[in-house]
């Protein structure tokens, strides 16, 4: 189309290689896997197989509905309680083995993969993408020449924990003290979909 007025920043990330850095982390204990409905349907159940394969944890791919979410809880209850993991599609209505070879196609045509960082966790290799050079007229890191500045957590902020399932939101010192969707001091309370976001909203309703 000869654009020359787009230009893109890349920030995507690649969910598998995150599970398995999740899984070296020290202190991490994790029960099992609700894996992510909209990435599912581009990579496919097949991308998380290797994964599953080797630490025989139990998975389910979840969609977005309330009643998606709740079948995929039941599945990894019935998963845990029983000692039989699985690798579970429960969002087979959008997501398939293969998941979308068009899609994925295009991806790798204008992004290859990449070493990235990941909040809470550190750099995790392999798990980013970044736009190839044969499209670089449209990076808007090169372009620009953008710098993003290193982000330190925020003192007392729990948020790395957090997102590991070392701890829960009210275990953090500053939740609901000096933190809250109003006045938001990490992360995971800032977007409305972060874990201590969530939590804040919900807690109370479920005591």
């Amino acid at each position: 189309m000869k654009l020359k007025n787009y230009y893109v920043y890349a920030a995507h990330k690649v969910v598998p290689p995150a599970l398995f850095a999740l899984m070296e982390i020290p202190g991490v204990n994790i029960d099992g896997f609700l894996l992510p409905g909209h990435v599912s349907v581009i990579i496919g159940t097949d991308a998380y197989s290797p994964f599953f394969e080797k630490h025989r944890l139990p998975c389910a791919v979840a969609g977005f509905e309330s009643a998606d979410i709740l079948l995929a809880i039941l599945r990894l209850s019935e998963q845990i309680s029983s000692s039989r993991p699985k690798l579970e599609n429960c969002y087979p209505r959008a997501v398939t083995p293969e998941g979308n070879p068009k899609a994925r196609q295009i991806v790798d045509t204008v992004f290859k993969v990449c070493d990235v960082k990941w909040r809470g966790i550190g750099i995790i290799p392999a798990s980013g993408l970044s736009i190839r050079e044969e499209f670089e007229m449209f990076d808007a890191k090169k372009q620009f020449n953008l710098q993003v500045p290193e982000s330190s957590p925020p003192k007392g902020c729990a948020c790395g924990d957090i997102l590991t399932g070392k701890i829960i939101p009210p275990q953090c010192p500053l939740y609901k003290k000096v933190c809250t969707p109003m006045e938001p001091v990490g992360p995971c309370m800032v977007s409305t979909e972060g874990t201590c976001a969530a939590y804040y909203k919900y807690h109370k309703q479920l005591n």
